[in-house]
């Protein structure tokens, strides 16, 4: 049994030696992550177990059972490609579309660690995956896409946010009918205290 993607799938017919990529692809059915190498070299197959970017074809998938799993078919969001797969799109990440999907699990993993990474941090995320066509270009900006975009929406929340008005408790003033000022401490010249209560005109009643 797997936990894939927050879902339980169970896995039969799998041998102990069996990668967790090959569990992934021929036994699930989840054919986002790659074989591009089978050497961990190239990043195609990348996936998160317990929230830890891993080359699944290097991983046992015996070892990942009573694991969390996210492929990349995980990252959408009520059926919608997330905001860094968007990204990618628009920014022409995706050419043969062979390395795109360890490229958003990497770029996945890079945000959720780091918020706000410099080109240089993103680069050196991005040195394990393996690119022979569209290049890396797109996919830095890309990055820097969606860090823009989630600072707007932030400074957006943080706008609509605006403490409320303060609530000031109302308090009885001395025009108040039927407000006994000797319940207060008040007292008349002479010492004693107040027992008339006052009208509404602010004399007494």
């Amino acid at each position: 049994m797997l936990r894939v993607n927050g879902t339980d799938r169970p896995v039969t017919d799998a041998w102990i030696g069996e990668s967790l990529l090959y569990v992934l692809r021929e036994r699930l059915g989840l054919a986002g992550a790659k074989d591009g190498c089978s050497q961990g070299e190239c990043g195609a197959c990348n996936v998160q177990v317990d929230g830890r970017l891993v080359a699944s074809c290097l991983v046992p998938a015996v070892t990942a059972a009573g694991s969390e799993v996210r492929t990349v078919e995980g990252l959408a969001q009520d059926g919608r490609p997330s905001d860094v797969q968007r990204a990618l799109a628009r920014c022409g990440a995706v050419q043969c579309g062979f390395c795109v999907p360890g490229m958003a699990m990497t770029v996945h993993d890079l945000l959720e660690g780091n918020p706000a990474p410099t080109e240089l941090e993103t680069r050196q995320a991005l040195c394990g995956n393996l690119c022979r066509c569209s290049g890396y270009r797109g996919v830095v900006d890309a990055v820097q896409e969606v860090v823009a975009e989630r600072e707007a929406h932030a400074a957006e929340d943080d706008a609509d946010d605006e403490p409320a008005t303060p609530r000031i408790p109302h308090q009885a003033g001395p025009g108040a009918g039927g407000v006994n000022p000797s319940a207060f401490g008040v007292t008349e010249p002479d010492g004693e205290p107040h027992d008339q209560p006052y009208g509404t005109d602010g004399g007494q009643a």
